[in-house]
């Protein structure tokens, strides 16, 4: 399971001015560009500094660039594009969202992500996302399932243990028991055996999937109130980095036998090639 997510959304429908212009600035603060795939030049040796993007085709009037960027660049990025660039970032001890704006200016508060609300959305409802104050649901992947209620909906023990990547299960037990009376009651009746089942699930450690950490969901609700393309969370930097990888070397070899699992990960991303990798070093 992916600890980490970046990703930058510019409001632009060309994915070649955003990987140029990428490249040049990279270029204009002294990194290199490479290219590791078959049949490139490799990856350098004595590198100090890789940085590893790619720049997804544009979707809804919105270009994706997935990976974690160098974020002292960004003001210098969202002004050579002359368009704000929406910077999200999660990882297990933090997550949010932050705008630089066209003349880069870094902002983290509700207000300056206005311009980008759905309609008939409100800014209260922008608000309450950015607070951790509205409910999102729960997001599964290949781990143990794991259920998560709104961020005002727990006690703070609850709370805590939810932000964490994962706490002794018989901690967690021992824990749960404790509290589980009033938790019951927060969640409107230990009747419920569906909310007692996501309590029992934040507790016994089920929150290791970071999307449903309460960073996770802060950033999720947040997603979920502004303009942001479809494909504003997936796939993942390493998903396409994979798909990427193996593509590009049945294209150059396309009677290769696939080996075990190549399949997969071609399906996982079949337009793989569409995407642009953006990958630099900074030379020690």
């Amino acid at each position: 399971m992916n600890q980490t997510w970046y990703s930058l959304y510019v409001p632009a429908s060309d994915t070649d001015t955003v990987s140029k212009t990428l490249g040049s600035l990279f270029g204009e603060h002294g990194y290199q560009p490479y290219d590791p795939f078959p049949g490139g030049t490799g990856t350098p040796s004595g590198q100090r500094e890789l940085v590893r993007l790619f720049v997804a085709p544009a979707q809804e009037n919105w270009v994706r660039v997935l990976g974690q960027p160098v974020e002292s660049l960004l003001p210098d990025f969202s002004r050579a594009m002359h368009m704000p660039v929406i910077y999200g970032w999660l990882t297990g001890d933090d997550g949010g969202l932050a705008l630089f704006t066209e003349n880069g200016t870094r902002h983290t508060d509700p207000a300056a992500f206005e311009p980008f609300l759905k309609p008939d959305t409100g800014a209260d409802l922008l608000e309450r996302a950015f607070a951790g104050k509205l409910p999102v649901p729960v997001q599964k992947d290949d781990g143990p399932p794991v259920a998560v209620i709104g961020g005002d909906a727990l006690p703070p023990e609850i709370q805590q243990l939810a932000e964490d990547k994962g706490v002794n299960p018989q901690q967690a037990n021992k824990l749960f028991e404790r509290l589980s009376g009033s938790l019951f009651g927060k969640l409107g009746g230990s009747d419920d055996q569906a909310q007692q089942d996501q309590a029992r699930a934040i507790v016994s450690g089920g929150g290791r999937n970071i999307w449903n950490s309460l960073n996770g969901q802060r950033v999720r609700a947040a997603a979920s109130v502004l303009q942001l393309p479809a494909n504003w969370q997936v796939p993942t930097a390493q998903t396409v980095r994979d798909a990427y990888q193996v593509h590009r070397l049945r294209e150059r070899s396309p009677r290769m036998a696939l080996l075990p699992g190549d399949k997969d990960v071609m399906d996982a991303v079949p337009d793989a090639l569409s995407y642009v990798p953006v990958y630099v070093v900074a030379q020690s």
